[in-house]
């Protein structure tokens, strides 16, 4: 129930059902910490009220972990704390101020809160990852202490969340350059794919049904389910929770074709079954998502209809004006195939090589359950595929090449127009995006090399 509320839409908490009790004690809590009354000398048993939209403009920080609910917000010039007691259903922290100690490496280190009632004192944490503790001492002694994934806020709020930093046109100037950049290399890739195909292409796999449900369950359905299965294991952070859920959901990576032909794949299965993925990704990636946050509390995607609209742009639209250029100009397509191509390449790389850069010390300090995690997913997802390819070694190992090799740069696209009020760890969302990358990428090469050998035998 607690992960439910989580997932639920802020300004929806409100208008839930007060019928089931459990589920209104939550709610409850939820509307506690947005109250923010006169201060008192002494800690407030107000009794639970009904809770308005909790805002979200002055809030820098929302979490709750076993016993309690906790909000960092901002009033003025001055930051507060505010705790609800879950078990107790009391209020024993009512806009107490607090003392901000900035993390001196914002990429790594947490950012913590000190609050002081008596002999009490409170601190709170959060972590470029997402993860949040709070930490209670009575007298110097530790009476509490409990950490929390359950983040449903964490914004970068001047004088609380973050550093100050002062207007750098230049800084703001390379953020948006690299978005754009990352935009353009996606529609270059899907752009010069396309190119290579026409409509009996694409259509291939359609004139299979057997062959197409099993490769949509592969891609569409196991995997997924496979994310849920680890969205189930204590542990993770709420960054690496998400940057794993958002690999999920992103089919289509523009280097399945590449890889697949190369271990001797069919090309009009690769084909077909590309744009295949790439076209259902509209609906499957909203659908997705919308089951996998009953999964994973702390979700903030945009609307459906967002979602699906930067897919249609990302890599639908790029992807059918090739086609339709393979398809009507074909002499045209097969000029502009070799420079398109190189140019998309030529992007792609330098994405992978800055993303690498900026994040490798992410990478390499994520932990082992993490690595175990996604070496894990990305093994069931190679047999998944491998197993649902059917009798002819070339379809078996393309899909298992689509299963396991999810689309990094949508989902990095995806991860940076989205999440407004978990901005706080998106490079943590990013770097746990990377990390699947490249563990996927390891896991996969012991299967090509088996592949390779078996074509050469056969």
């Amino acid at each position: 129930m607690l992960a439910l509320l989580g997932t639920m839409p802020l300004s929806a908490i409100a208008s839930f059902s007060q019928s089931d009790w459990k589920t209104q004690h939550l709610i409850e809590s939820q509307g506690l910490i947005v109250q923010t009354p006169t201060p008192a000398p002494a800690p407030s048993l107000a009794a639970p009220i009904a809770p308005p939209e909790i805002p979200v403009t002055d809030t820098a920080l929302l979490f709750q972990n076993d016993r309690y609910a906790v909000r960092i917000y901002k009033e003025g010039e001055q930051a507060y704390l505010n705790m609800y007691n879950k078990e107790t259903q009391t209020q024993p922290l009512d806009k107490v101020p607090v003392s901000i100690t900035p993390a001196s490496d914002p990429e790594k280190d947490p950012t913590k809160y000190l609050a002081r009632i008596g002999d009490q004192e409170y601190i709170v944490t959060i972590s470029p990852l997402g993860a949040s503790n709070l930490t209670i001492f009575k007298g110097g002694t530790i009476i509490y202490n409990q950490g929390g994934q359950q983040v449903e806020i964490a914004r970068k709020i001047p004088d609380i969340s973050a550093q100050p930093q002062p207007d750098n046109p230049t800084r703001d100037l390379i953020q948006t350059s690299f978005k754009n950049f990352a935009a353009l290399t996606l529609f270059a890739l899907m752009f010069s794919m396309g190119l290579r195909w026409t409509f009996a292409d694409v259509l291939w796999l359609w004139q299979r049904p057997s062959l197409l449900l099993r490769s949509l369950i592969s891609v569409f359905i196991a995997v997924p389910l496979f994310g849920v299965l680890i969205g189930l294991i204590p542990g993770f952070t709420v960054a690496e929770r998400l940057g794993i859920g958002a690999m999920m959901i992103c089919p289509g990576a523009p280097t399945i074709p590449k890889k697949s032909l190369k271990a001797g794949g069919n090309e009009q299965f690769i084909a077909s079954l590309q744009f295949t993925v790439c076209l259902l990704a509209i609906v499957s990636i909203p659908l997705t998502a919308s089951v996998l946050a009953q999964f994973y509390p702390n979700q903030v995607w945009l609307s459906p209809q967002e979602i699906a609209k930067q897919i249609f742009f990302a890599q639908v639209l790029p992807m059918g004006i090739g086609v339709l250029l393979g398809q009507y100009l074909p002499k045209l397509a097969a000029e502009w195939l070799d420079p398109i191509g190189k140019m998309a390449n030529l992007l792609f790389t330098l994405l992978a090589i800055s993303l690498l850069v900026v994040c490798l010390h992410k990478v390499l300090a994520a932990g082992f359950m993490t690595y175990l995690a996604i070496a894990g997913m990305a093994i069931a997802s190679l047999v998944c595929g491998h197993l649902l390819g059917g009798p002819q070694p070339d379809t078996r190992s393309d899909l298992a090449y689509a299963t396991v090799t999810r689309n990094a740069g949508l989902a990095v696209l995806l991860v940076t127009l989205n999440f407004p009020n978990l901005d706080f760890v998106k490079g943590g969302i990013i770097s746990t995006l990377i990390t699947y990358a490249l563990i996927s990428a390891v896991v996969s090469i012991p299967y090509t090399v088996w592949r390779k050998r078996s074509l050469v035998a056969s």
